[in-house]
């Protein structure tokens, strides 16, 4: 039968016999035990069951049996009172595959209760299957150590699993995207859902967004991924051990490179692409934490904790103190390349803060220093306070969760999460940023934004940007009013009351020299982005509004004779305001009128950037917060534009 009984009735059968075969009898013991320990111990792992969700890599150096041995003893001994190992196997081949596996409980500290010396029993396991030179991890409570990590294995390139997992046929019903942006009035992420995303979402603006993590269909079978990790999942019923290799194996068949194999859903091509890093020549210009995914991690998902050493230990930092960290973090740095370096730089100081480094299979921050992060480190709040020997400095976290995007001196490129993107509608020469530009004779030879002012006065001067709002530009508007100055919501709101076409527009003016940076339009970005949610003319705001508009204008330490309501009376502002909001079809319009751009150079600069010329880095910071602008725009349901020189 086996077993115990067989391992009596061997032991009972080595005591009768002559003492001269000692030593051939004790070696058949030890292999009769032996054989007991391995039944036992796969008996155990039989009984895993477990999702079919892991996390893929490549192997960046050969797995061997002494690195799986080191790695357990190392998972072992990161754990408090851990128990005898339920089942623990090394490198077993299965099907063209090895696989290895570890099961243990321990004791963990409630993050509920920190100063208590109660704590909870947890069972963990981990199960690594290697694979044509790839590595699958499927886990739960224990993860892998970071030495281990740094040693052996790589990401597997975005563009890689989006190319082996989907086609054509995908039907696509979640998507979360992250805009390729460092402005923080931007629109930072936002999640799709549907039954099929390829018939619910307008992609006018998609190319600015790279997809980080989606979900979808094909074949009757449904798959999750997040490509920044590497996890894959496949919705079905629990299985064991031999179930998870065989999954783990079609995964890595499926993303494996082959020859002519055909691009990634035509769904995921409207979106941001991804690149190989190797494809990667353009110099870096501006880079940006991205502390949100540092909030979530802290607040949010609260599996982290700040703390900073004291004595001979750690204490958490309390809440003031880590928002007061990620508010030094949430600024944008700039980066310029000094004899082969990539060195940070704050731009309000103009000292050098860090040093980046471009890697082959990832972009590293090497370097971060900010007095008020120095000591600072990153705890798993699995352990308690100070018990952490994972614990990493923030800079390290930082760079080890890629939680950092990187611009360049070509518009179109972006790093994010840790994957090079490249926004296709630049290909064109970009013909899609152009259509959102719109030229007019009168924003030509100007002098002045506002100009001067007197008691005489009855309306701007002609030479100036809001002279040109009024006297041209804002024609189409049945009403029109002045907001400019303390709560504005923009320089002019527009009216249009046509019932087939009602419109409201807010008008930022700005005027400067002709220039093809970004600085000219930083104060109005900002201004607009920020009162998007205003376009809607809320009604308990508009008493106050009535109020003002019918004022007249002063400015400069000058009363006029102009009146805010620019065109129009009280009561017919007050109707076109309830009309438009009434209106369901009324569209929402957010123009930025400035003479400082002209749509000729703009669609120059593109068609250089097409012909392979190296992209001005004033331009690719323009092009990114115009960009942003009008991104911000489309979430709101309204549309963004620059009115222009010609």
């Amino acid at each position: 039968m086996g077993g115990a009984g067989e391992l009596t009735s061997s032991t009972h059968a080595i005591q009768s016999l002559d003492t001269n075969d000692g030593a051939r009898l004790h070696s058949g013991y030890k292999e009769i035990v032996r054989r007991f320990r391995s039944r036992r111990d796969t008996g155990m792992i039989n009984e895993l069951q477990a999702s079919k969700s892991c996390y893929f890599f490549k192997q960046s150096a050969p797995l061997t049996a002494k690195a799986v041995t080191e790695l357990f003893r190392d998972v072992r001994a990161g754990q408090s009172n851990p128990s005898k190992n339920h089942f623990s196997h090394s490198r077993k081949s299965h099907n063209g595959a090895r696989w290895s596996a570890l099961c243990f409980s321990f004791d963990r500290s409630p993050t509920f209760l920190p100063g208590s010396t109660l704590t909870d029993r947890v069972t963990g396991y981990l199960l690594i299957v290697e694979y044509l030179n790839y590595v699958a991890v499927f886990k739960s409570q224990l993860d892998l150590t970071s030495g281990f990590v740094k040693d052996y294995l790589v990401r597997i390139g975005a563009q890689q699993i989006d190319r082996g997992l989907t086609s054509k046929n995908s039907v696509f019903d979640r998507v979360r995207l992250r805009h390729m942006s460092v402005s923080r009035l931007a629109l930072r992420a936002k999640t799709l859902e549907g039954v099929d995303l390829q018939n619910n979402v307008g992609f006018a603006s998609s190319s600015r967004f790279a997809p980080l993590g989606y979900s979808f269909s094909a074949s009757n079978q449904h798959y999750s991924t997040t490509p920044r990790t590497g996890r894959i999942s496949l919705r079905s019923d629990r299985a064991g051990h031999n179930d998870l290799i065989e999954f783990a194996r079609d995964i890595i068949d499926r993303i494996h490179p082959k020859p002519g194999k055909p691009s990634s859903s035509p769904f995921l091509n409207a979106f941001a692409q991804p690149l190989e890093l190797s494809q990667l020549t353009a110099s870096p210009r501006q880079i940006a934490i991205d502390t949100a995914i540092l909030s979530q991690a802290i607040f949010d998902d609260a599996t982290i904790r700040l703390v900073e050493p004291v004595g001979s230990g750690y204490r958490e930092l309390c809440k003031a103190r880590v928002e007061s960290v990620l508010q030094t973090l949430t600024r944008v740095l700039e980066v310029s390349v000094l004899r082969s370096r990539w060195v940070i730089t704050d731009p309000a100081s103009g000292n050098e803060v860090g040093v980046i480094a471009k890697n082959k299979t990832r972009i590293a921050l090497k370097r971060l220093e900010f007095p008020s992060i120095q000591g600072i480190a990153v705890e798993s709040k699995q352990f308690a306070v100070g018990a952490d020997n994972d614990r990493m400095p923030l800079r390290r976290y930082i760079d080890r969760n890629e939680a950092f995007i990187l611009l360049f001196e070509e518009p179109q490129l972006a790093y994010i999460d840790g994957s090079l993107y490249q926004d296709n509608s630049l290909i064109d020469g970009g013909s899609i940023f152009l259509g959102y530009l719109f030229p007019h004779p009168s924003l030509t030879g100007l002098v002045d934004e506002k100009g001067t002012f007197s008691s005489s006065h009855t309306t701007f001067d002609a030479n100036t940007t809001f002279g040109a709002v009024v006297s041209n530009i804002a024609l189409d508007d049945d009403a029109l009013v002045c907001d400019d100055l303390n709560e504005e919501w923009a320089d002019f709101i527009g009216f249009r009351t046509n019932a087939s076409t009602p419109r409201v527009t807010f008008y930022h003016a700005k005027h400067g020299p002709l220039s093809l940076g970004a600085s000219p339009f930083h104060v109005a970005v900002s201004q607009a982005i920020k009162n998007l949610g205003n376009l809607a003319l809320p009604a308990a705001r508009m008493g106050g509004k009535y109020r003002r508009w019918n004022t007249h204008y002063a400015n400069k330490n000058s009363r006029t004779n102009i009146s805010r309501i620019c065109r129009g009376n009280s009561a017919s502002v007050k109707s076109a305001v309830d009309f438009c909001r009434s209106a369901p079809h009324t569209s929402k319009r957010v123009a930025i009128v400035t003479s400082s751009l002209s749509k000729r150079a703009v669609g120059k600069a593109f068609g250089d950037i097409k012909k392979g010329m190296p992209a001005n880095p004033y331009f690719v910071q323009l092009y990114w917060l115009l960009s942003s602008f009008f991104a911000a725009c489309t979430e709101v349901g309204a549309f963004g534009c620059v009115i222009c020189q010609k």
